[in-house]
Parts: C-alpha cells; structure tokens; sequence
C-alpha cells in the first residue's frame, strides 16, 4: 500500500473517532456547566424560602410559614426555569422528591402521601406531614432536644418533666450522664436530630419513585449521599433543606442530582469557622472570609473562637 493510501485510511479512520471525542468532550463540559447552573437555581431558591418562611410578629415573636416557604422556593425555581404553565411546573415538581423545613423544636416533610379521597379514588399527591420533634429516650428519660442546648425531659418513670437550657436543669437530674456531659449532650442532640430527619428524608425518597413511574420518569430516585458535615451544617439553625434529582442533563443520560439549603438566622446569628494557616496558628473567620475553605464545625460568638486558642483573621476582621 503506498504512503498516500495509508494516510488517507488513517484519515477515514481517525476523523470518525476524533469526532466522537469531541462531541463527548463537549457534552462533559455542558454536563458540569448545567450542574452549575441547576445548583444556582437550587441555592437561589432555598434562599429565597428561608426568607419568607419566617415571620415576625408584632411582639417581636418568630413563627414559621411553610405556605409561604413553599410558594417562594417554587417561584424562583419556575421564573430561572423560565416555566408559566402549569403543565411545565407540574413537570419540574415531579424531579423534587422531598422538602424539609427544619424549625426549632422539630422539623416538618413535604413528601408524596398517597391516600384515598371522597371519592373513594386512590390518590397521589406533596403534602406536609406532621410536625415531629427531635425525641431521644434512653434509662426510662425521654429527651425533646432543640437545634441549641434548651431541652425537655421527661421521666417516665416518676412521671416528672423538666425543661430549660441544660445546664440549669442538671440539679434536677443529678445523675443522669446526658445532661451533666455538655460534650456527651451535644452528640446526643445532633445525632438525634440528624437521624430523625435523615430516616424521614430517605422514606420519602424511596417512596417517590412510585410517583416518578406514572409520569414516566425512569430515573431511580434514591437518598443523597450525604457527609457527616454536611448534615450537621444543616441543623445549625431553623431552614429549609431540598432536594432536587433526576433531571437530565447530558446526552449520555447525566442527571442531575444535589440538595440544598437554606438558613433563616435565626438562632444564629453569626457563623464563625476555625482554620489553619500555613504558618501553623490557628484563626478564626467569619463565613464570608476567602480564607474559609470547609465548614466542618461552626462557632457562635468571637469568645467561643478565642477559648479554643484561635487568633482573629486579618482579612475578615471577625
């Protein structure tokens, strides 16, 4: 074969091949710019709940909205999707498995309920489950913890209850290890929390892909896998949390997958986060400061910062 049949075979080869690189190159790069852009509309809409989920009364006092909440994080989602019918929105809703609205004292699902109506006609259909609290019973105590340390505890077997912050309630408890352990109490208050609302979110997940089927949705909606930290980012202070999967995105069959939340301020209202500079101190930040690069825990005050030895960042000016 000469040198110029050769080349030209290598070209008829070659082109088809370098074709297909390219095109899956460029839906890779179009897979991560529409997660990009899925996890702005997500965040923008998360924000937006937790804003209008809180509302203050006239005496100052807080109460949670989840109407408004609700309202709120699917009108942003549909005006960045550009959705105004109502076919449209239905569409979007079916990729949105289960909202959680995290309060103070417990924490509310939005989830698909499927129930029987007047009619006697099975139904499908979002709606909020019962608030439930953040219960823990350990030794015959009964334990309703809250997202700071104010707790209620009820002894079921003197048939007693006791609540405040946890350390004035201690001489009312002399012996029990929880509310002695400030260490020990705050892992048993996460922990609870975390799980509580972790098992409901999971259920509600499974459950949705009953739902997804009859919208022809093949996408197999399952529970988030989730760190440690991330959970407990999420029960630092009253927000709404969502989730947002099976959407398409490429034409491999990508699909988008992420969750979001978002945090009203209202129990904390300041955020602060300990790291390590290159020259071996320590400094604490505050949450906007470039120099933060993870958010495993987080601190309230200056002083609960400057007791574990940290310095104040230079940048931020905490």
């Amino acid at each position: 074969m000469k040198i110029t049949d050769t080349a030209i075979l290598f070209v008829i080869i070659a082109m088809p091949l370098a074709f297909l690189l390219r095109i899956k190159s460029d839906n890779l790069e179009n897979v991560e710019y529409k997660n990009l852009l899925l996890n702005k509309y997500l965040d923008a809409a998360v924000e937006d709940a937790s804003n209008a989920m809180v509302v203050r009364g006239m005496d100052n006092s807080i109460s949670i909205s989840r109407e408004k909440a609700l309202e709120s994080f699917f009108q942003t989602l549909y005006t960045n999707f550009n959705i105004t019918d109502d076919m449209g929105k239905h569409s979007l809703k079916a990729y949105i498995p289960v909202i959680a609205i995290i309060d103070y004292d417990g924490y509310w699902i939005y989830s698909m309920e499927t129930y029987t109506n007047i009619n006697g006609e099975e139904t499908q259909e979002m709606l909020w489950k019962s608030k439930k609290p953040y219960a823990y019973d350990s030794n015959g105590l009964v334990y309703l913890f809250t997202l700071d340390d104010y707790v209620k505890v009820f002894d079921t077997v003197n048939n007693n209850f006791y609540e405040g912050k946890r350390e004035k309630i201690t001489g009312k408890l002399p012996t029990d290890k929880i509310i002695h352990d400030q260490e020990l109490f705050e892992q048993v208050r996460k922990r609870t929390i975390v799980e509580s609302i972790k098992s409901d979110v999971n259920s509600a997940i499974n459950e949705h892909n009953k739902y997804a089927k009859l919208h022809g949705i093949t996408y197999h909606f399952s529970p988030p896998s989730m760190s440690d930290a991330d959970w407990h980012r999420n029960i630092e202070d009253i927000g709404i949390l969502s989730f947002f999967q099976g959407i398409p995105i490429g034409l491999g069959g990508e699909r988008f997958n992420s969750f979001a939340l978002g945090a009203a301020r209202v129990v904390r209202k300041d955020s602060y986060y300990i790291e390590q500079h290159s020259n071996g101190l320590y400094y604490y930040h505050r949450e906007g400061c470039p120099f933060v690069t993870k958010k495993d825990k987080v601190y309230d005050s200056r002083k609960e910062c400057a007791l574990t030895g940290a310095l104040p960042c230079h940048t931020c000016n905490p």
